[in-house]
């Protein structure tokens, strides 16, 4: 129960809700600058970092030529080796750190025996199965949506209507959604009357500062903590 209804399904974000993208990009990113060092590229670790971040920043983090662009802006002749180099250091970290945070299992196993599952994403389809999958979490949930058109990024609706309509619930205010962004994930939530949770594991989010349909009904730290909203215990 959570404000005294009857919950239906938990419908969660993907990146930086599951798992931790943020530090697994970054230290992709990294391993990849330090690749192509070892094979030859002269340039200091932290200067090639920042301008691959900000070739990142520019062109999309699904953009498939972030290290081509990165040796056109030093000027250096486009070498297949060096770029191998950094592809490999990228997915080999990836595939290192792409683990669930601490109690995802968990609560989600609990979850599944109570209410509906499911993923509200944004993203490019193969990539975000490709994360769930390595994440082992391909299977948990009943329904998983990913916008992969950016007209329907949150905070539109789509995505959150296709979900609702594929778990056959008419009433929004009987679903939570868990995300950890208050301008795509909290906001999109609100505006379709879900129940909105903010996931703020390293307690940055003040309130005070939120207009009233950017506020998230919920903030937890731990993800265990969803499982003490709905009263389940796990």
């Amino acid at each position: 129960m959570v404000n005294d209804r009857e919950i239906l399904a938990v419908l969660f974000d993907l990146d930086d809700t599951l798992f931790n993208s943020s530090m697994m990009s970054l230290r992709a990113r990294r391993n990849s600058i330090r690749a192509m060092i070892e094979a030859g590229l002269e340039i200091e670790e932290e200067e090639g970092l920042q301008k691959l971040l900000a070739i990142v920043e520019k062109y999309g983090s699904n953009y498939g030529q972030h290290f081509n662009r990165l040796l056109d802006k030093l000027g250096v002749k486009e070498q297949p080796k060096l770029i191998a180099a950094a592809i490999v250091a990228y997915h080999s970290t990836k595939q290192a750190l792409l683990r669930p945070y601490p109690g995802v299992i968990t609560t989600l196993l609990t979850l599944m025996k109570k209410v509906k599952i499911g993923i509200v994403s944004d993203g490019v389809k193969i990539k975000q199965w490709e994360k769930l999958t390595y994440l082992g979490l391909q299977h948990f949930f009943d329904v998983v949506i990913v916008n992969e058109k950016k007209n329907e990024w949150k905070p539109a609706k789509d995505g959150y209507e296709k979900a609702l309509k594929q778990l056959r619930i008419t009433e929004p205010e009987r679903v939570i959604y868990v995300g950890n962004k208050i301008e795509t994930d909290i906001l999109g939530a609100n505006n379709l009357g879900i129940i909105s949770v903010l996931f703020d594991p390293q307690k940055k989010y003040s309130t005070t500062k939120e207009k009233d349909n950017r506020k998230p009904d919920f903030v937890v730290h731990h993800f265990k903590a969803i499982l003490k909203l709905l009263e389940i215990k796990g």
